[in-house]
């Protein structure tokens, strides 16, 4: 290997690491963001925390009634976080189907 593809390896390299560190930045900075969009405006008595949870689709499930199981009223409106589902899963439309995985929100009072 010539001098000259040894540093357009090395900076293919690098170049291919950056984009990776941005990948990881955006991944971050999307989710922390969505926290703040699913809060709502409902006074709580207690401190709400939002996570997340991995769903296997049965046979039979809909997304809402998958979202009707997790929503709560921090969550605001149903459609909303429906939404919010479809945009965290990179769904177009509300059709799922058996075995897929889903990411869906959710409100507790637990810090965990």
């Amino acid at each position: 290997m010539t001098r000259a593809q040894k540093r357009r390896a090395l900076k293919m390299r690098r170049n291919m690491m950056m984009a990776g560190l941005a990948l990881a930045i955006l991944t971050v900075v999307v989710l922390f963001g969505s926290r703040f969009a699913l809060k709502s405006n409902a006074e709580s008595e207690h401190e709400m925390y939002l996570y997340y949870t991995s769903v296997t689709v049965n046979s039979g499930d809909t997304l809402w009634s998958i979202a009707d199981a997790y929503h709560t009223v921090e969550c605001g409106d149903m459609r909303d976080y429906i939404r919010e589902i479809k945009r965290l899963n990179h769904l177009a439309t509300d059709e799922i189907h058996s075995g897929a995985a889903l990411v869906i929100p959710y409100y507790s009072a637990d810090l965990k």
